[in-house]
């Protein structure tokens, strides 16, 4: 039916469907980011591929065939694109190489396949190039990596003033409904949120461009360490239960707070597994390249194959590893299939540094490489990797630790302020009500002064409440989720880490807005004229 539809409407708008371009360019102008974001890791991990190859004297065509099937890679496609050029239309490799830099939009790949086409036509050997191409590679990503570092230190103080900001506009903007009481209410409203959403965009935006890429967990389907695979069993159950019961909630009239509450709390230990699951994915990283130099030095060593090695490694030292690597150790002994064995591994370890780099030491080893270059150039790949990451998590952590407080903050001044609003506006009414019945058994005189100071404290009696109730609860919830984005991005690692931020953020937006009102009731007293409240 909906292909039917869709047809119909193709022939009616010239073999288009309406907004089809706009489609297409949104979706490659996001595909391009994101290959940006990707591309800085990728090309290191390709070269460290080639570079660890050529350890086995593979010729020229195999390194690019080699290369062109590890699809993992976003530049194995652009690798691809060579060998398309090579094989089917007969070029040489420094032309078809320089062919393809042209129409590469990413200038780190583009300068490297440049690089790698005049070396080509200069008769520099593949493997001394390699060699030295992957140093150039690491100190790149290194300057790349530490710059977006820098921009996100200035950047993450500036989205926290931009959104201190966008707090105190709404503020104002409340304040001044009270005192004006505009007859175009929605028509501020709106304009309210669009400015709020219009500052976290932004805001959010130039934070992601700036943040240096980083995956942290391997992504491969149906797979994952313990954390994960529960994360996507209990992700089953508890996102519909969030969606249902914020829904029913919603529908029943339930206080924001109260919502937000809920949120928060069912978020909770999808938030905790993540945690701990990112957590042990940093650790086992720092260790991994420790662990694979030693297996390499070993094997290179002693000439042994990779279970009697395993055997040699002191797994006192690596913590983090033990157990994946005994239970490595243990499925080799008894003679199972190796492959399934180390995707085993892999798959309990949960890192993507430790899937990809594994993956490289593995097949250098099948094509005959050296295990002990083999795993110096693979570690100190990996090494660069994980110090960097250090550098981020150091950034991160205060970055969190800053947004936490501030969240609170801006949550509570916004509440403190509706409910004092609210307590003048319920007070200034009783006082004016009480105006007016005392008004009509006094002289006119007496009359004329109680009418002017009726027009005096007029100011706060039309106060919309109910209105205002709705329009602090979208602007908390877009605040929180723009907190939410922020802590994910600055942190980075996998999406499941936007529940551990919701749970936070979503607990402490529901906690605020409930016991705003008690605090305010507390501490905030209307004083009484002449015995009249």
């Amino acid at each position: 039916m909906f292909e039917s539809l869709a047809e119909n409407i193709r022939d009616k708008s010239g073999g288009k469907l309406p907004f089809e371009d706009t489609g297409i360019k949104f979706r490659a102008f996001f595909t391009r980011i994101s290959e940006n974001k990707r591309m800085g890791s990728d090309i290191l991990f390709m070269v460290t591929y080639m570079a660890s190859i050529i350890t086995a004297d593979v010729s020229r065509p195999e390194i690019f065939a080699f290369t062109a099937t590890r699809k993992e890679y976003i530049t194995s496609k652009y690798i691809g694109k060579v060998e398309t050029f090579v094989k089917r239309w007969n070029y040489n490799y420094a032309k078809a190489l320089t062919m393809v830099a042209e129409r590469i939009s990413n200038p780190m790949l583009s300068s490297m396949f440049t690089r790698y086409g005049n070396s080509i036509s200069s008769g520099v050997p593949d493997d001394e190039f390699l060699l030295l191409e992957l140093s150039t590679v690491r100190s790149v990503y290194r300057s790349h990596f530490e710059q977006g570092i820098e921009m996100v230190k200035k950047w993450g103080d500036a989205y926290i003033a931009l959104m201190l900001s966008a707090t105190i506009v709404s503020i104002i903007i409340m304040v001044s409904i009270a005192i004006y009481a505009p007859d175009d209410l929605s028509s501020t409203l709106n304009t309210s949120y669009l400015l709020t959403i219009g500052i976290s965009i932004f805001g959010i935006g130039t934070m992601y461009h700036a943040i240096p890429g980083d995956q942290k967990c391997h992504e491969l389907p149906g797979q994952g360490s313990y954390e994960q695979r529960m994360i996507q069993k209990m992700e089953r159950f508890i996102v519909p239960t969030v969606i249902i019961t914020t829904i029913l909630l919603f529908i029943g009239g339930f206080n924001a707070g109260l919502i937000f509450l809920v949120i928060g709390i069912l978020l909770v230990p999808l938030g905790i597994f993540g945690f701990i699951d990112d957590t042990n994915i940093i650790e086992r990283d720092n260790d991994f390249s420790v662990f694979i130099r030693s297996l390499g030095t070993i094997m290179g060593g002693k000439g042994l194959t990779v279970g009697y090695a395993l055997a040699e490694i002191d797994t006192k030292t690596l913590v983090n590893l033990s157990e994946p690597i005994k239970a490595a150790y243990s499925k080799l002994n008894l003679g199972l299939d190796e492959n399934l064995v180390w995707n085993r591994f892999v798959d309990e370890c949960g890192s993507n540094l430790i899937s990809k780099y594994l993956n490289i030491f593995r097949d250098s080893i099948k094509l005959g490489g050296s295990p002990s270059e083999i795993a110096r150039i693979v570690s100190s790949s990996m090494l660069e990797q994980t110090l960097l990451r250090e550098k981020r998590e150091m950034l991160s952590t205060g970055f969190i630790v800053l947004l936490i407080p501030m969240h609170v903050a801006m949550i509570g001044i916004f509440m403190f302020l509706f409910r004092i609003l609210i307590s003048m506006s319920h007070a200034v009414t009783d006082v004016m009500a009480s105006f007016d019945a005392a008004s009509a058994a006094m002289s006119d005189s007496v009359t004329s002064v109680g009418g002017t100071m009726t027009g005096m404290v007029n100011i706060f009696v039309n106060f919309p409440e109910d209105q205002m109730g709705t329009y602090i609860a979208i602007v908390l919830l877009i605040i929180t989720l723009s907190n939410i984005i922020a802590g994910k991005i600055v942190k980075g690692g996998a999406n499941y880490l936007y529940y551990a931020f919701g749970s936070i953020m979503f607990t402490l937006t529901g906690l605020v807005f409930i016991v705003t009102p008690f605090i305010v009731d507390m501490l905030f007293q209307i004083p009484t004229f002449g015995g009249v409240p």
